[in-house]
């Protein structure tokens, strides 16, 4: 037996468990039609992904692209920033998961919905890698489907009695990039669930993906050509509700090809090596911005239009049918004694989240340490402002942004879920930035801000990683914690 044909067996029979058995057989090239709905991300189809992407991970070339990596970091700007490299290996380690979840997702028999951008976890008796990359949002639970642009899909989505703070589905032409187009972020076409999106009868949503125009059909996502993937971002201002559960069948279209295990690794070591270049970009970008005050805030639009006067600022108002939200990014540098004290306005957005992120861009740890807020999380000013502390040691404040004792790293924030039209702009966003001494605290923060006691930090932690467990769909699970530790 030669290599590639060992490879292809190794592919073929890791389908061959539980996920196989409900999967019906599909001629190579043929018309799929599905019916199992075992599709969400905790599914036996999710795990067959899952496992065939840590086989994928632990290949030489993807093994190769990630030391390779480890050198184009260690050469780069960031580099000689304080503590910077002490973070590389484990931000490698994610974007080398990253990569190979996507390759794996490419010869799965059937589509199913995979957690990605997500913190390290244990569940279903193996243990699974962060796959962070390219700055994460904490209070996202990131879902992502390969798809074919010649395909047609349908999702079943089965929302909570109350909708998350937003919850988009958004067709992208990549499943990695190497960050050198600032459009990446714009999506080819986006879907928002909303309390007027038509639903069946028994309360849930039906959406149809497909290479057709939607031509006034609310629920239809059209696949544009070099559509490769559908990203459901469900942002969870508040931790506390039921997750939204998803379905999704393939009603049309080729099947996937099958793909030795040689195949599968060059292709993810492909995508470790753009998005090693992805994450050096976006940091220069961020390493170029002035210390400690927020950029200009850069508009997230619905989707590519291909207009020029389509740009990524804009100081005119916008409504949610044209934008989902604004993004402003900025890096800190805090001595020990130091604290960034932010006032923000939600400048009538459903949602605001601010989070930290570590050298190279992955998120310290969230699930039981508060490296993160939002504006249902937080404690409001009277006027309904927010201002909260950022600091390498606990300053004694409730809306305080734990960055795990990192002196340097970046930021951002996000205003999202537009209820109105909004100009996304500094001057709207930003009430008040500055540093001080931790000593001069008190007197620099509003007299109404809240104050902990180590017991009451304790259960704050401990309510935020109960809350953040209910991302693993009712399976038992160990997730961020002490399996976060680079």
């Amino acid at each position: 037996m030669n290599r590639r044909t060992s490879g292809v067996l190794a592919a073929t029979l890791l389908w061959a468990g539980g996920a196989a058995a409900q999967m019906a057989e599909n001629p190579v090239g043929g018309t799929a039609v599905r019916t199992t709905n075992d599709s969400d991300a905790n599914s036996a189809k999710s795990q067959a992904v899952e496992q065939m992407a840590l086989r994928i991970l632990a290949t030489e070339p993807v093994q190769r692209a990630l030391a390779d990596g480890l050198q184009v970091f260690g050469s780069s700007k960031e580099a000689s920033k304080p503590d910077a490299m002490r973070y590389a290996r484990s931000a490698l380690q994610e974007t080398g998961m990253f990569a190979s979840l996507n390759a794996a997702m490419g010869v799965a028999p059937e589509p199913t919905f995979i957690w990605l951008y997500a913190t390290p976890r244990s569940w279903h008796g193996y243990s699974m890698p962060g796959s962070r990359w390219y700055a994460d949002n904490v209070d996202t639970m990131y879902r992502v489907l390969r798809v074919d642009e010649r395909s047609s899909y349908e999702i079943t989505v089965y929302p909570a009695r109350t909708l998350p703070a937003q919850l988009s589905f958004m067709v992208y032409d990549w499943l990695m990039h190497n960050g050198m187009n600032p459009r990446n972020d714009v999506p080819l076409g986006t879907v928002t669930i909303s309390e007027d999106t038509p639903r069946n009868a028994d309360g849930s949503i039906t959406l149809t993906l497909g290479p057709e125009p939607a031509a006034g059909r609310r629920n239809h996502v059209e696949l544009k050509p070099t559509a490769k993937a559908v990203v459901v971002r469900e942002i969870r201002g508040d931790w506390s509700p039921p997750m939204v559960r998803l379905a999704v069948k393939q009603t049309g279209g080729p099947a996937p090809l099958a793909k030795p295990l040689d195949a599968l690794a060059d292709e993810a070591a492909a995508y470790v090596r753009d998005g090693v270049n992805a994450t050096v970009n976006i940091s220069v970008g961020f390493g170029s911005m002035a210390e400690n005050q927020l950029g200009e805030l850069h508009v997230r639009w619905v989707e590519e239009t291909g207009s020029k006067e389509q740009k990524l600022t804009s100081d005119e108002p916008l409504g949610p049918e044209r934008a989902l939200g604004f993004l402003s990014s900025f890096k800190f540098n805090l001595k020990e004694d130091e604290a960034l004290v932010l006032t923000l306005s939600t400048t009538g957005t459903g949602y605001m989240g601010l989070n930290t992120y570590r050298p190279f861009l992955v998120t310290p740890e969230h699930v039981q340490a508060t490296s993160s807020t939002n504006n249902y999380q937080a404690k409001a000013n009277p006027d309904g402002t927010f201002t909260v502390v950022i600091a390498r040691k606990d300053p004694g404040v409730y809306n305080w942004i734990d960055v795990s004792g990192i002196p340097y790293g970046f930021a951002g924030v996000r205003w999202q879920s537009l209820t109105k039209p909004t100009i996304g702009n500094l001057a709207n966003a930003v009430r008040m930035q500055k540093v001080v001494k931790l000593k001069d605290l008190h007197q620099e923060l509003p007299p109404t801000m809240v104050w902990v006691t180590p017991q009451e930090r304790a259960q704050q932690r401990a309510l935020r990683a109960e809350q953040f467990r209910l991302r693993c769909l009712g399976t038992p699970c160990e997730v961020g914690g002490k399996l976060d530790k680079p």
